[in-house]
Protein backbone atom coordinates (compact mmCIF):
# COMPACT_ATOMS: atom_id res chain seq x y z
CA UNK A 1 0.00 0.00 0.00
CA UNK A 2 1.77 2.99 -1.25
CA UNK A 3 1.56 6.45 0.75
CA UNK A 4 -0.81 7.97 -1.73
CA UNK A 5 -3.35 5.01 -0.68
CA UNK A 6 -3.12 5.77 3.01
CA UNK A 7 -3.33 9.00 2.84
CA UNK A 8 -6.53 8.84 0.60
CA UNK A 9 -8.11 5.82 2.90
CA UNK A 10 -7.58 8.03 6.22
CA UNK A 11 -9.31 10.93 4.36
CA UNK A 12 -12.21 8.89 3.91
CA UNK A 13 -12.06 7.69 7.43
CA UNK A 14 -11.79 11.03 8.52
CA UNK A 15 -15.13 12.30 6.62
CA UNK A 16 -17.17 9.33 7.59
CA UNK A 17 -16.16 10.55 11.20
CA UNK A 18 -17.13 14.04 10.39
CA UNK A 19 -20.03 13.27 8.49
CA UNK A 20 -21.10 11.07 12.02
CA UNK A 21 -20.70 13.66 14.04
CA UNK A 22 -22.45 15.79 12.30
CA UNK A 23 -25.46 13.36 12.34
CA UNK A 24 -25.22 12.70 15.99
CA UNK A 25 -25.32 17.11 15.80
CA UNK A 26 -28.24 17.11 14.50
CA UNK A 27 -30.17 14.07 16.19
CA UNK A 28 -28.96 15.95 19.55
CA UNK A 29 -30.52 19.47 18.28
CA UNK A 30 -33.81 17.20 16.93
CA UNK A 31 -34.27 15.89 20.37
CA UNK A 32 -33.61 19.35 21.68
CA UNK A 33 -36.29 20.72 19.58
CA UNK A 34 -38.69 18.13 20.67
CA UNK A 35 -38.09 18.63 24.46
CA UNK A 36 -38.60 22.44 24.63
CA UNK A 37 -41.65 21.70 21.92
CA UNK A 38 -43.19 19.42 24.77
CA UNK A 39 -42.60 22.00 27.09
CA UNK A 40 -44.49 24.91 25.14
CA UNK A 41 -47.44 22.01 24.38
CA UNK A 42 -47.37 21.97 28.35
CA UNK A 43 -47.80 25.33 28.99
CA UNK A 44 -50.38 26.39 26.77
CA UNK A 45 -52.28 23.78 28.51
CA UNK A 46 -51.58 25.27 31.67
CA UNK A 47 -52.49 28.37 30.62
CA UNK A 48 -55.22 27.20 28.57
CA UNK A 49 -56.47 25.85 31.97
CA UNK A 50 -55.36 29.24 34.13
CA UNK A 51 -57.69 30.92 31.32
CA UNK A 52 -60.87 28.25 32.08
CA UNK A 53 -60.48 28.64 35.69
CA UNK A 54 -60.78 32.41 35.27
CA UNK A 55 -63.66 32.58 33.40
CA UNK A 56 -65.60 29.83 35.87
CA UNK A 57 -64.42 32.61 38.75
CA UNK A 58 -65.89 35.58 36.54
CA UNK A 59 -69.16 33.94 35.83
CA UNK A 60 -69.29 33.05 40.01
CA UNK A 61 -68.52 36.52 40.53
CA UNK A 62 -71.38 37.84 38.90
CA UNK A 63 -73.41 34.97 40.28
CA UNK A 64 -72.86 36.08 43.52
CA UNK A 65 -72.83 39.69 42.69
CA UNK A 66 -76.50 39.42 41.37
CA UNK A 67 -79.24 41.66 42.91
CA UNK A 68 -81.42 38.62 43.19
CA UNK A 69 -78.85 36.65 45.25
CA UNK A 70 -77.87 39.70 46.89
CA UNK A 71 -81.49 40.14 48.20
CA UNK A 72 -82.23 36.37 48.89
CA UNK A 73 -79.03 36.91 51.31
CA UNK A 74 -80.06 39.67 52.93
CA UNK A 75 -83.31 38.22 53.69
CA UNK A 76 -81.85 35.14 55.12
CA UNK A 77 -80.17 37.27 57.27
CA UNK A 78 -82.94 39.06 58.04
CA UNK A 79 -82.44 42.21 56.56
CA UNK A 80 -85.47 44.38 55.12
CA UNK A 81 -85.75 47.77 53.25
CA UNK A 82 -86.34 50.28 55.35
CA UNK A 83 -89.83 51.53 55.30
CA UNK A 84 -90.54 55.01 54.97
CA UNK A 85 -91.07 56.65 58.30
CA UNK A 86 -87.20 54.89 59.12
CA UNK A 87 -85.36 56.67 56.44
CA UNK A 88 -83.19 59.47 57.70
CA UNK A 89 -82.03 62.22 55.63
CA UNK A 90 -78.84 64.19 57.00
CA UNK A 91 -78.49 67.86 56.46
CA UNK A 92 -75.36 69.26 54.94
CA UNK A 93 -73.61 72.45 57.57
CA UNK A 94 -73.21 75.27 55.84
CA UNK A 95 -69.29 75.69 55.59
CA UNK A 96 -68.26 72.63 55.64
CA UNK A 97 -65.99 70.74 54.02
CA UNK A 98 -66.03 71.28 50.22
CA UNK A 99 -64.00 68.36 49.04
CA UNK A 100 -64.43 65.46 51.76
CA UNK A 101 -62.12 62.82 50.08
CA UNK A 102 -59.05 65.57 50.10
CA UNK A 103 -59.69 66.68 53.79
CA UNK A 104 -59.71 62.47 54.39
CA UNK A 105 -56.69 62.55 52.98
CA UNK A 106 -54.86 65.42 54.59
CA UNK A 107 -56.05 64.57 58.10
CA UNK A 108 -54.60 60.52 57.08
CA UNK A 109 -51.30 61.27 56.07
CA UNK A 110 -50.45 64.60 58.81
Amino acid sequence: MTKAERSYKFKIVVELLLIFALMLAMIGITAYNSKIQYDINRMNNQIAETQKEIQNLQVQIKSAANITNLESRAAELGLVYPTYDQIVYLETEEGGIEDFALALMESAYN
